[in-house]
């Protein structure tokens, strides 16, 4: 059994070593660029660009660029770049035993890395990226950055369409944090604006049926930063709402400037997208079924509806937790 065991092991590991062989990643970097509309035509320092390679340049080489850092210092901007190139370079693959090591998702790639482009093109509220096999559904935002480094988010955009070496967002309102007190900017996307995908989908919610389930995923995604439940709960309980509908989870997330929300259920764990409400991707979850609390895992007790609200005579409270959310996301 133990040389089993062992040979399981050393697949594992040799099958793990090839997944990351075969994805590169490094960083190029330039400081003191005087305006941003700069960045893109200057050569940057790195191992492998060497002060020879521009961004395009790397591009065209085949890197992708996962995240991009900038701060600036004696008025002038320093510029990091994240380039991987392959395999993406953040795993599916789910830790702990209770876990399958086979995930279920999307044919592309779903990650919690903020993902940057520039806009080259606008058409129809549209724009045409240079970014491909993304997953429809997936959001961002739109930042404008004035030359004095000075930023602004000018729009939400979603993913409407995809294939290997491109995608077409569209432009949506931007009102997470819209605030009626403070006046609003009449801007509107541009070329030379910049696409950040991902925004904020490492700020998490879980639903989740039990308290160890509850652990076992916030233990699997340590890169997420998750709000605990009981925010949620508390929310409900003063609303009166025992069994939160798609708006009420949707909005409550969106409000926290949260980017994903996680429902576990039918030992799957389901990821999707805050605004779109996309199922992102799905993870095989294996998990204790005998403790379900309802309408989640939550250390706040007795939510209960108010008298006035006539959807509590609805079927809800018929409903177990796994068929109440199979049909929150629109399973069944």
């Amino acid at each position: 059994m133990g040389k089993i065991f062992n040979k399981v092991l050393l697949l594992g590991a040799v099958s793990l070593m090839s997944n990351t062989l075969l994805a590169q990643e490094t960083i190029c970097f330039k400081n003191g660029v005087d305006k941003p509309s700069m960045i893109e035509e200057v050569a940057l320092d790195g191992d492998v660009c060497k002060g020879t390679l521009t961004v395009n340049d790397m591009k065209s080489n085949g890197w992708d660029v996962l995240d991009i850092k900038i701060s600036t210092s004696q008025n002038k901007l320093n510029y990091s770049y994240y380039f991987y190139k392959g395999n993406t370079p953040t795993s599916k693959t789910l830790l702990t035993t209770s876990v399958s090591q086979e995930p279920t998702t999307n044919t592309s790639e779903f990650s919690v890395k903020p993902i940057g482009t520039k806009i080259t093109n606008v058409e129809n509220n549209k724009s045409t990226i240079n970014i491909g096999n993304l997953i429809v559904g997936q959001t961002g935002i739109v930042v404008h950055i004035y030359d004095n480094d000075k930023r602004q988010i000018v729009s939400n955009t979603k993913v409407i369409s995809t294939n290997a070496n491109s995608s077409v967002i569209e432009f949506f309102p931007f009102d997470d944090l819209l605030q009626e007190a403070l006046p609003t900017s009449n801007r509107q996307v541009s070329i030379n604006d910049v696409v950040v995908l991902n925004y904020m989908y490492n700020s998490s919610l879980l639903i989740a049926p039990s308290l160890d389930s509850f652990q076992a995923v916030r233990s699997n995604f340590k890169s997420n930063n998750f709000i605990h439940s009981d925010i949620f709960a508390a929310k409900l309980k003063v609303t009166n709402t025992p069994f939160p509908t798609k708006e009420d989870i949707q909005k409550f997330a969106i409000e926290q400037n949260l980017g994903t929300i996680f429902f576990v259920l039918n030992n799957k764990v389901y990821v999707v997208d805050t605004k779109t409400f996309t199922i992102l991707a799905k993870y095989n979850f294996a998990y204790e079924n005998k403790e379900y609390q309802m309408p989640f895992y939550t250390r706040v007790e007795e939510i209960e509806g108010s008298i006035f609200d006539f959807s509590f005579f609805s079927s809800n409270e018929d409903l177990t937790y796994d068929e109440y959310y199979e049909k929150v996301l629109g399973l069944k």
